[in-house]
């Protein structure tokens, strides 16, 4: 079994909340978590910033990468650590979750978060042992390191904390061999639907998502949220806090679609609210395409101005004050607006848990559920998959198939022999019958006959001296094994299909948690009792 990483979650944790106030010069505070946690002076390490780096400055990415080396004890790893939004100190920060994961338009964070990865490589590299490359990104920064992740394709596992999703559209452009192979499938480089390119995403990064995994506080409202082109890469999902807060209302979703199959005011207000997503989506692919970065990043310069002189700006208040009041009276006239209102402000106390803080507190006090992310390619959706629930079934399916497969043994000894034994068993009985009654035919034709006329013809009673009966028997009828043959096929359907589940889920369970030792040596054990029953 391979070495055990130098940190592990809840130091990669509390490493990457530390990221929030920078991590440059931070190697004490480093130390102090490290022996905190473990109780050990953690091996030689070396931090670099992208704020030292002079990377990110016009973009707003902010990173660290922390490298741990120790040539005796064969340690080389390095965990690069992205931080997520802080509108109050980078406004470009909003800027790229709009126009980069929101409409996959921009990529200066990933391309400064690859030029940072790119420049720490050739630092770390003088170094004769393999490097273990390892990934923590919280919100805005988990989107940045997954996607980083995906076009290195060289990081041994990456955890997204609360973490946004990538976006396709963006990492088709980024990942040139992701596009070659897009086209391959398609035909064509441009105009692929998301649902499309997330399918084929699936294909193309099977070996990567084999090492991401996600950590989300339940009920948070990053994670609930969805919109075209947004992927949530990866096999594996840590749910953490309380497992019976109420998830959060998606934006990108209809909360009646339900009901809309079966109303048609609602199937309209369904269009309508789906049109609405989208052309917000299209209108900030717009923006990027036709304002420039120095109008957009000096809005809250601006803000600030309309703030300290409002009559300088009371015609462009007087405008904006009547298109909210437009969307206002729009949004009273959609029930589906009225519903994500009203659920939103119920909520809006759990928008607290997106913070890393909870990530931190929940992760030490072990209040988490392990989920497993599988991609059904029918519904074209990732479905989440309690691994608990999932061993249960596999041992149910196991002790299934023994007690089905004992049914079937004793229906087929039932088939083969027993039908048989009772059926010569009656011809025995009726065969001893017929050999009493030939000895007596007198007795036998006294009896046959009801009223005597039969033995007194002609007023002279007639004896009979012999009675011969046919002692052949047909064979059995096809239609008697019937009802058995299909109870049998039945219960050998159901055999099959209990054996191609558990072939199909060690088969894709072996291959998705290889990179998560734990797991991995779970599913083998479990395997070998499995395969013992």
């Amino acid at each position: 079994m391979s070495k055990k990483p130098v940190l592990d979650n809840n130091l990669r944790n509390k490493i990457t909340q530390l990221e929030y106030t920078g991590l440059a010069g931070k190697e004490k505070e480093i130390k102090e978590i490290y022996k905190e946690t473990t109780g050990k002076e953690p091996p030689n390490f070396e931090i670099y910033s992208s704020k030292e780096m002079g990377i990110g400055e016009n973009s707003g990415f902010d990173g660290a990468a922390v490298h741990f080396y120790d040539k005796k004890n064969h340690i080389n790893e390095v965990y690069y650590i992205f931080r997520g939004t802080e509108p109050s100190k980078d406004f470009g920060d909003v800027v790229y979750d709009a126009l980069g994961i929101g409409s996959g338009e921009r990529n200066n964070q990933v391309q400064d978060a690859k030029v940072m990865y790119e420049e720490v490589e050739k630092k770390i590299k003088s170094s004769n042992s393999k490097i273990k490359r390892y990934g923590d990104g919280h919100s805005l920064g988990g989107h940045l390191i997954v996607t980083l992740g995906l076009i290195t394709k060289n990081f041994v596992n990456i955890r997204g904390l609360n973490d946004a999703p990538v976006n396709v559209k963006q990492l088709q452009r980024l990942d040139r061999k992701f596009a070659n192979y897009v086209e391959q499938q398609t035909g064509k480089r441009n105009g692929v639907s998301s649902k499309k390119l997330v399918v084929l995403a699936n294909s193309y990064y099977k070996k990567q998502k084999a090492t991401i995994s996600h950590t989300w506080v339940k009920g948070e409202p990053m994670h609930a949220q969805s919109f075209p082109g947004s992927w949530y890469v990866g096999n594996k999902v840590t749910m953490l806090g309380d497992m019976d807060t109420e998830e959060m209302i998606n934006i990108g979703e209809y909360p009646l679609k339900r009901l809309a199959k079966w109303n048609l005011f609602l199937k309209l207000d369904e269009v309508r609210y789906n049109s609405g997503v989208s052309n917000i989506i299209g209108g900030l692919s717009l923006a990027n395409a036709h304002v420039d970065d120095s109008v957009l990043l000096n809005i809250p310069s601006y803000v600030d101005d309309v703030k300290e002189k409002p009559l300088k700006h009371l015609p462009g208040i007087v405008l904006g004050t009547e298109g909210a009041f437009f969307l206002t009276k729009q949004a009273i006239k959609s029930p589906g607006v009225l519903v994500q209102g009203i659920k939103g402000i119920s909520q809006r106390n759990q928008a607290k848990l997106h913070g890393i803080n909870y990530v931190v507190k929940y992760t030490e006090a072990n209040a988490m559920k392990t989920y497993y992310q599988v991609f059904d390619s029918g519904s074209q959706e990732e479905i989440l998959l309690d691994y608990e629930q999932m061993k249960k079934f596999v041992y149910y399916c196991a002790n299934a198939i023994k007690d089905k497969e004992a049914n079937l043994n004793a229906l087929k000894q039932y088939l083969h022999s027993e039908i048989n034994e009772v059926f010569e068993a009656k011809k025995k009985k009726l065969k001893m019958k017929i050999s009493r009654e030939e000895a007596s035919p007198q007795s036998f034709m006294e009896k046959a006959d009801k009223d005597g006329a039969t033995l007194a013809w002609f007023g002279q009673k007639r004896v009979a001296e012999k009675v011969t009966f046919d002692k052949t028997f047909d064979p059995l009828d096809d239609s008697v094994f019937t009802p058995v043959e299909e109870i049998i096929s039945s219960i050998q359907e159901e055999v099959t299909y209990y054996q191609k589940f558990l072939e199909a889920f060690f088969q894709n369970f072996e291959k998705m948690m290889e990179a998560d030792e734990s797991v991995a040596s779970d599913v083998k054990s479990m395997k070998e009792v499995v395969g013992g029953i």
